[in-house]
């Protein structure tokens, strides 16, 4: 098997040939069998980095939120990835890791599900949070993808990995169609035929259950450390089924690495012309200033002025070490944000008229006012 993984590699690849072995977790014929899609198990130094760039962010950010988290090689050691990072429900609520676009999709139709072994190192509340497995099958990056919740087991931190025992395993039946964090009604469960052509996978963890919010919701910190993210099938050696591709592989040298991959493709002359002022408007700092500002003024009562100027600017100074550096760094946001207030002003005044329009028709039609937009 290890042949042909290396035969369709490029020659770079080729070199690496030892990060592409997917490792079965148990050898024995009749015994439930697993392959890490990462190629982590039974890899070295390369094969973690190298399955490391084959994963992107898809934090809140992208709807208003201030989560943050990074996958990347355990810096202890280890032969494994970690996902850690802060979420926080203001404004959002989930953080996630997803694989870059797949030059190749993934054939995946032989096996019986998703195998993860992975372990829970920032606290003992992992069923706090809603953990979700996620699987692409079609070629898009938007947000349908099938999904299937987990809990990872509690491991000690910068411990071993979990024995076959703890593996995570989730059949195929599990995963369930979505848009957003909402299961698309009437869609039957992924299906083994469906996973013939996976262009994805990917792992969210989220205050949203499958019943909404969770009240118990624990912010803050997570840590999560995987050492093995792929697929099982009972009886895999008896019946005769050939490790899969390795992720890294898929996606294809040209996508490895791309950290902001949404992978686009090719963008119109329009799209081009129009990346300069969405990068402006919609920028992550930015929003991340803004709700930064909005949360000191919801805790602590500051005013927009404080909240810049003073409070703002001495994190500046004390990051930097200058006052100077702070003024010149605050001047330069505060211009940013000027020019996208500007810039966005014609649309928020679109959606004050149509917002009073609705109103006007609804109080016409002695109808209840809908809340006021925040």
């Amino acid at each position: 098997s290890s042949s042909s993984s290396s035969s369709s590699s490029s020659s770079s690849t080729s070199a690496r040939s030892s990060a592409f072995v997917p490792v079965p977790t148990d050898a024995s014929a009749s015994a439930v069998v697993s392959y890490d899609l990462l190629g982590i198990a039974g890899g070295d130094d390369a094969a973690v980095a190298l399955a490391s760039d084959a994963f992107e962010r898809v934090d809140d950010v992208v709807m208003g939120g201030v989560s943050s988290s990074s996958i990347a090689p355990d810096p202890s050691g280890r032969k494994c990835l970690v996902w850690a990072g802060k979420c926080r429900s203001q404004g959002g609520g989930f953080t996630g890791a997803r694989s870059v676009a797949l030059k190749t999709p993934l054939d995946l139709s032989a096996y019986d599900g998703v195998a993860i072994r992975a372990g829970f190192e920032s606290d003992d509340e992992p069923s706090r949070r809603t953990w979700k497995a996620t699987l692409r099958t079609q070629n898009n990056r938007g947000e349908v993808v099938y999904q299937a919740t987990f809990v990872p087991p509690v491991s000690a931190p910068g411990g071993d990995a979990p024995g076959p025992e703890e593996e995570i395993k989730i059949p195929w039946a599990s995963f369930r169609l979505v848009r957003g964090p909402v299961v698309v009604p009437d869609v039957p469960p992924l299906s083994a035929e469906q996973c013939k052509a996976v262009y994805g996978v990917g792992l969210i963890m989220s205050r949203f259950g499958p019943r909404g919010p969770m009240p118990d919701f624990r912010e803050g910190p997570f840590k999560l450390a995987i050492h093995a993210f792929g697929v099982y099938a009972a009886d895999g050696i008896a019946r005769g089924i050939a490790p899969p591709s390795l992720l890294p592989e898929a996606a294809g040298e040209e996508n490895v690495g791309k950290k902001k991959s949404e992978n686009r493709g090719s963008r119109t002359i329009v799209g081009w012309l129009l990346a300069p002022l969405v990068a402006l408007v919609f920028s992550e700092t930015g929003r991340r200033r803004k709700r930064a500002r909005a949360i000191l003024k919801e805790r602590y009562g500051m005013g927009e002025v404080k909240a810049r100027f003073a409070y703002g600017q001495g994190l500046k100074k004390a990051r930097s070490g200058s006052g100077m550096k702070a003024a010149a760094e605050g001047v330069v946001q505060l211009a940013r944000d000027a020019v996208a207030a500007v810039l966005t002003l014609p649309l928020r005044l679109i959606f004050i008229a149509v917002g009073r329009t609705i109103g006007l028709i609804r109080k016409l039609k002695d109808e209840k006012a809908l809340p006021p937009m925040k």
